[in-house]
């Protein structure tokens, strides 16, 4: 008797859900988003020494923004390599989902296994929680790299 594996099977519901708190957690960061072109800042926590946080706009449309985020080490750690993510943010549908990883462009919510890319079957909806996560981080570890100046003084 063969036994056949179960192929994969994306679960839509929670990857749309996952890009909806998304939008929500890069506009939560950056809220500038429709006048400012870029937004640099630091982040420290447990698991990192230190790094800078770039999200960069790279176009925008009237219901879309296509965003860079880029992490680097505030010192040179060669062991240390943060990816590269593309975004594209929907403000129409407010939700903003990963398009390029790492130059990996076009993924696919399913992919059979093994592939030529090592890709899991799940990889465009661990890439977009991966994503969720690092805002969060920079959400609750994030801290301006420049001096705060308030109006009046």
């Amino acid at each position: 008797m063969e036994i056949r594996k179960k192929s994969y099977v994306p679960d839509l519901k929670s990857v749309a859900a996952e890009c909806d708190a998304n939008y929500i957690r890069v506009l939560r960061l950056f809220p500038a988003i429709h006048e400012v072109d870029d937004l640099e800042f630091g982040v420290e926590g447990t698991t990192s020494d230190g790094a800078i946080v770039t999200i960069a706009i790279v176009e925008r449309c009237p219901y879309t923004t296509m965003v860079t985020v880029k992490v680097t080490n505030e010192e040179d750690k060669p062991w240390i390599h943060w990816p590269s993510l593309d975004i594209r943010v929907y403000h129409d549908l407010q939700t903003a989902e990963v398009i390029s990883f790492e130059r990996h462009r076009n993924l696919q919510y399913r992919y059979s296994t093994p592939n030529p890319n090592m890709f899991h079957p799940d990889e465009k909806s661990q890439i977009n929680k991966f994503f969720g996560e690092l805002l969060t981080f920079c959400i609750e570890h994030g801290r301006s790299l420049q001096p705060l100046v308030f109006g009046g003084d």
